[in-house]
């Protein structure tokens, strides 16, 4: 399985190729997604069943994300988490190509995607993994402001509120130091960054640059790995 990762508010392409696709007659195929399962210690197997069934991405909306059929696009059915930020370029389809743009991608984006097709010359099915990456630590360069050097670093990702910590080669701290502006900046409000260290640089340390988003509102949504037991042993018996 591949596995593709992209920054939050970047744009992605998932590829899906099938050589048996040569026109839009007759031809069907859709794009769903499944989450990520994942390995969980677990003290109270009802409990945690309990808190699972509340952040089911399915319990509410549906798989399919992209569908076509009868030569056409179709939105019945769709999930509207994806309603505007998936598309599929139709002038491609004829050389195979059902590839889809994700677009504005979010944290709750990261998941299995499946793409599936179906004509009278066969059927096919890929399956694939989209990471969302947590944070960055960009590649530091050394510049010269004001006849001083400095240290500097540029964030590939969007955020809606980078936290940029600088260190040196023994993990020291230097952030303080440091001072971060806007380098570009998008409608909703996502932008990119550029940091520069004024601590006295040296040539010859080393330092990281580290960013991520500090707005518990877009940061990632993770699953439980560890879920106690429950305190109140008939609090959800109910459920």
């Amino acid at each position: 399985m591949e596995v593709f990762k992209v920054r939050p508010f970047d744009n992605i392409s998932l590829p899906c190729h099938f050589s048996f696709v040569d026109s839009t007659d007759g031809l069907s195929f859709s794009w769903e997604r499944e989450d990520i399962k994942e390995e969980h210690e677990v003290e109270d197997k009802e409990f945690y069943k309990f808190l699972v069934g509340l952040h089911d991405f399915y319990q509410f909306y549906p798989k399919v994300i992209y569908s076509f059929s009868n030569n056409k696009e179709q939105l019945e059915e769709r999930n509207a988490l994806y309603e505007g930020r998936v598309w599929v370029d139709e002038e491609e389809i004829p050389e195979g190509s059902l590839t889809l743009i994700l677009e504005q991608v979010q944290f709750s984006d990261e998941a299995l995607y499946i793409c599936k097709a179906t004509n009278a010359k066969g059927r096919g099915q890929r399956k694939m993994k989209l990471v969302v990456e947590d944070a960055e630590e960009p590649q530091v360069q050394f510049s010269t402001v004001d006849e001083i050097l400095v240290a500097k670093c540029i964030s590939a990702g969007w955020y809606h509120m980078p936290k940029v910590t600088w260190r040196n080669r023994k993990e020291e701290d230097l952030s303080s130091y440091s001072t971060t502006e806007i380098l570009e900046e998008k409608q909703d409000g996502s932008h990119r960054v550029v940091s520069i260290l004024k601590y006295p640089v040296l040539l010859h340390e080393i330092y990281t640059c580290h960013i991520e988003e500090e707005d518990v509102l877009n940061r990632p949504v993770r699953s439980i790995h560890k879920v106690p037991k429950r305190k109140y042993h008939n609090m959800y018996s109910h459920y």
